[in-house]
């Protein structure tokens, strides 16, 4: 690879690309279909999916790395109810802590920080809430077990496949650069396909001994909200995850140099840049639509009829109930008051059956205040169909971006 200074590391694909106009529009495509999403449901019920969204983000993001945690150990992690085994019980620290973190992002708590100042507090917060057993790395060369620090940069050799990340010395320096990568600092279009490199340069620049990739999936969750385009409601690291293979060639191929003199004037390639940049939008746009069919008010209240249905054919729940529970997907919550008029019972009667819904974790209850709308994950995959299909499985992608996702071929 060539050897040059943090300013030649270019930050997003030239215009001259021919791929330019084409990420462009997919730009475009993933702003105007992401900005109607969380308008088709009320805020109190944005909260109730956020939280789902939340756990499915963690799941898919560890799953990258190769940590697999059931759906059901993360709410038990949740819970603080953890497992006796040391590897689950881990595993479920380490989903707790992924969640825990997106929360801060998702609740706006990180305000006003610069892309590589955001990503260092991403890692410290992350790492900060894991178990040892997860906080520590092979150090290059010595092959010796080392403590990964909480938001502190690597200060040996780092090797990721082929590709050496930059020195210690020169870590400040690219960062400083990286930092050039703001939504800000970009137009409207721009401003995505500029998320979309900052995702992979600052895996590129790998500033941190380990739990870098998870920095970047955040990192990009946290940027695409800054851009008014993620939202609680979905996660770019369920698209990754499932194409994964995809995800995996298209960053190690962006880490190539220029292929000719038409190829960018910069450290890396410009066209293997576009192509990563394509994917990333491609699979982001995949997760809107997906999420976009789930989520229509109608079809989120007919599952909710659709559950109870079949709950109350087998007697654990009310078929009244039914009514009530809808009323909650559609407004995010139910007046005490009203669930009388609901059920078509009396008051005391009423709460009697509204209780399994609240034990289930359906409903969430405070003295004196309104039944909300919740999310458990428990129930997520007969309320969110396909919500944790494995990759392979042909939900939740459009068949308009399926070269986009697919593996590229080899030169």
């Amino acid at each position: 690879m060539r050897k040059a200074g943090p300013a030649s590391l270019t930050l997003l694909p030239s215009e001259a690309h021919p791929a330019w106009l084409g990420l462009r529009d997919l730009a475009f495509q993933l702003g105007s279909e992401a900005a109607g999403l969380a308008g088709r449901l009320v805020p109190e019920t944005v909260l109730a999916i956020g939280d789902l969204v939340r756990g499915m983000n963690c799941r898919y993001s560890n799953l990258i790395e190769g940590h697999d945690t059931r759906p059901v150990d993360i709410e038990r992690a949740l819970k603080l109810d953890h497992a006796g085994d040391p590897g689950r019980r881990d595993l479920q620290l380490e989903a707790a802590a992924h969640v825990a973190v997106q929360s801060a992002i998702d609740r706006d708590a990180l305000p006003g920080l610069p892309p590589a100042a955001l990503a260092v507090e991403l890692h410290r917060l992350f790492y900060a809430r894991l178990p040892d057993s997860l906080a520590q790395v092979e150090e290059l060369g010595t092959g010796r077990i080392v403590a990964v620090r909480p938001g502190l940069l690597h200060e040996g050799e780092v090797r990721v496949g082929h590709h050496g990340a930059p020195s210690p010395s020169e870590l400040a320096d690219h960062l400083r650069r990286f930092d050039e990568s703001a939504p800000e600092r970009f137009g409207r279009a721009e401003r995505l396909v500029a998320v979309a490199a900052a995702h992979h340069r600052l895996l590129w620049i790998h500033p941190f001994p380990d739990g870098n990739g998870r920095v970047a999936r955040l990192l990009s969750h946290a940027l695409l909200r800054r851009c008014g385009v993620g939202s609680p409601l979905w996660s770019v690291a369920r698209g990754l995850a499932r194409h994964v293979d995809a995800y995996r060639a298209a960053l190690a191929r962006a880490d190539d140099p220029p292929r000719g003199s038409q190829d960018g004037r910069g450290l890396l390639s410009d066209g293997r840049l576009a192509e990563f940049c394509r994917f990333f939008l491609a699979a982001s746009l995949d997760q809107v639509r997906f999420m976009r069919g789930l989520l229509s008010p109608e079809a989120l209240g007919g599952r909710m009829r659709e559950l109870v249905a079949a709950e109350a054919a087998g007697g654990r729940l009310d078929g009244r109930v039914a009514a009530a529970l809808e009323h909650a997907v559609l407004f995010g919550q139910v007046p005490r008051a009203a669930l009388p008029g609901l059920l078509g019972v009396g008051d005391r009667q009423a709460r009697r059956l509204m209780q399994p819904l609240v034990a289930r974790g359906l409903l969430q209850e405070a003295k004196d205040a309104p039944l909300r709308i919740a999310s458990p994950l428990g129930e997520s995959e007969r309320l969110f169909p396909h919500l944790w299909a494995p990759a392979g499985v042909a939900m939740g992608c459009d068949p308009e971006l399926d070269a986009a996702l697919r593996p590229p071929r080899p030169d």
